[in-house]
């Protein structure tokens, strides 16, 4: 059986401040109680006036009541000021992470830059007779958290955690909204398909136990796939979203 009402956690702070305001009330009340039945005791006639002793005690009593009460608002007023300002770190902090997480979505190379690198990548294939590779990671974020600028940090722990999987000679590039792609040289399907239960595995850590984004790879492959350059390109296109507001959106957080 529950005595006293339900506390949520949204409620604490509202909580905790009816608290302080009891307690203050309550010794106030229990203080100038005490002090009142003592007053008679103390300033009787009866009492002899030499004796001080009474009197000291009556004047310590009050003081010590005025004294709790106001140490316990005190405190009060301490930790409210020290909560926002944890508050207020913890704001700049997250503030100072998404200017940091925009500034490398910003540093990573656009479509127009894979285009030029994988028409570079396919000359170099074809003369070699290699096989060459793409990856097509796209991540899908929560509909709450998409229009945030919460967003573009998920972003960058995305692109982190394909960056770390990828080889030395391997590139990332931003090709469009929550779209990544990565230009394996020399990498036939097989050897692909590894790759990419490697990033799987980095980009399912990132997203951590709740599964902060969701995310899909595709592989591309030269000479499996497709036989040409334009193939190539169109069949990464062809994989990706409409939207293009990554950069815009990456611009905006700074």
């Amino acid at each position: 059986m529950r005595l006293f009402d339900q506390i949520y956690p949204h409620d604490l702070d509202r909580r905790e401040l009816q608290l302080t305001l009891l307690s203050c009330v309550t010794i106030i009340v229990l203080g100038a109680g005490i002090a009142l039945l003592m007053y008679p005791v103390v300033f009787s006639h009866s009492n002899p006036p030499g004796n001080i002793v009474l009197r000291n005690a009556f004047y310590g009593f009050c003081g010590l009541s005025a004294l709790l009460t106001m140490y316990v608002v005190d405190r009060q007023v301490t930790i409210l000021s020290l909560r926002r300002q944890i508050a207020e770190d913890r704001k700049r902090a997250v503030e100072t992470n998404i200017q940091a997480s925009a500034e490398l979505l910003n540093a990573i190379p656009n479509l127009g830059s894979f285009k030029d690198r994988l028409s570079m990548e396919y000359r170099r294939a074809t003369a070699t007779a290699q096989a060459l590779t793409v990856l097509v990671v796209i991540v899908r974020l929560p509909e709450d958290i998409s229009s945030t600028p919460f967003a573009v940090s998920l972003l960058s722990d995305a692109a982190k955690a394909i960056s770390r999987k990828l080889r030395g000679e391997d590139s990332i590039y931003i090709l469009r909204t929550n779209s990544f792609g990565t230009i394996l040289p020399g990498v036939t399907l097989v050897v692909a398909e590894r790759i990419s239960e490697r990033i799987a595995e980095g980009l399912s850590d990132a997203a951590g136990a709740t599964n902060r984004f969701s995310y899909k790879i595709h592989i591309v492959s030269y000479p499996t796939n497709v036989s040409s350059a334009h193939e190539l390109q169109e069949a990464v296109l062809t994989l990706l979203p409409a939207d293009d507001s990554m950069h815009s959106m990456a611009e905006e957080s700074l």
